[in-house]
């Protein structure tokens, strides 16, 4: 892996909600882009490559169209990583995020910052809406889909002492205890009192000696006032200013590997000013890594 990460971006798009193009949280990643995030990541001095995982409609339903992308993932960020490029990975659902962890699975002991209004722990077995993209956790620490995570190139389950949530609000009671029994460490969000967002993370950061970190952004981590990032969105999340106040106790306290953005339907209430605090952490965290670097 080269030493210049982060002097060169690898910009991956995956625009799909369960494997269909451009459908609810699918069509994110390009509003995002249409906010002008290309011509702003180039005017901070960066070069950057453009890859969009292509259809996957040849694949078997839900569950094999979303391995498939996930897999691509896995592959164009190793790819993009072996280059000594950043990935930023814009997707859809955010189990896309077991794709970056897999094209990582080289460096020991990563940390992974999950911004997000939900734990994603569920297993097929406790989850009975059906609803896929609220596995990608259990996934990711070897808990369900075992066999389709074993296609997945570079794949290391990734234990949840690794793991920092940052927003989690709107858990049932059961997901709620889970997340509790975890070894995960998690800054709550929520309604009822004032949360001191940054200051919560720096403290879990200093609880281990960890160095590096994916940053995984799904949208609904923002506070409902902004706007309705997707059809979960809860309020008691992150304002904007929040959200940039943890990114920069991020860059003090690890060195950010790869960051992910993912979980914004963009036709809800509030879209436009969704993607604009989402182009705009995307901007803030590359500004301060090109600082660094």
């Amino acid at each position: 892996m080269s030493n210049d990460i982060g002097k060169s971006i690898a910009l991956i798009i995956a625009p799909y909600h369960t494997g269909i193009h451009n459908h609810r949280v699918g069509a994110g990643p390009h509003r995002i882009l249409a906010k002008g995030l290309l011509d702003r990541l180039h005017n901070l001095g960066y070069t950057f490559t453009f890859k969009e995982i292509d259809p996957v409609d040849d694949f078997e339903g839900e569950i094999g169209r979303s391995f498939e992308v996930i897999r691509r993932i896995a592959s164009y960020v190793s790819e993009a990583v072996k280059h000594g490029s950043f990935p930023i990975l814009l997707a859809g659902n955010c189990n896309a995020e077991i794709g970056v962890a897999a094209a990582m699975s080289g460096i020991q002991d990563f940390e992974v910052v999950w911004f997000d209004a939900h734990s994603n722990m569920d297993s097929p077995d406790e989850a009975t809406s059906g609803y896929f993209d609220g596995m990608g956790v259990s996934m990711l620490m070897g808990e369900s889909w075992k066999a389709l995570m074993a296609t997945v190139t570079g794949h290391r389950l990734v234990s949840l002492d690794r793991a920092i949530f940052c927003g989690v609000r709107d858990l049932s009671d059961g997901q709620r205890t889970k997340l509790e029994k975890s070894s995960a460490r998690v800054v709550y969000g929520g309604s009822a009192s004032q949360v001191d967002f940054a200051s919560g993370l720096g403290v879990l950061f200093d609880r281990t000696a960890k160095s590096s970190c994916l940053v995984h952004v799904d949208l609904d981590c923002l506070d409902t006032s902004i706007g309705l990032a997707n059809e979960y969105a809860a309020p008691g999340g992150l304002g904007a200013d929040e959200l940039l106040d943890c990114l920069n106790v991020i860059s003090a306290k690890r060195k950010p590997i790869a960051l992910m953005v993912a979980s914004f339907s963009p036709d809800l209430e509030g879209g436009d000013q969704i993607a604009d605090v989402a182009v705009d952490a995307i901007v803030h965290l590359m500004s301060v890594i090109k600082e660094k670097s």
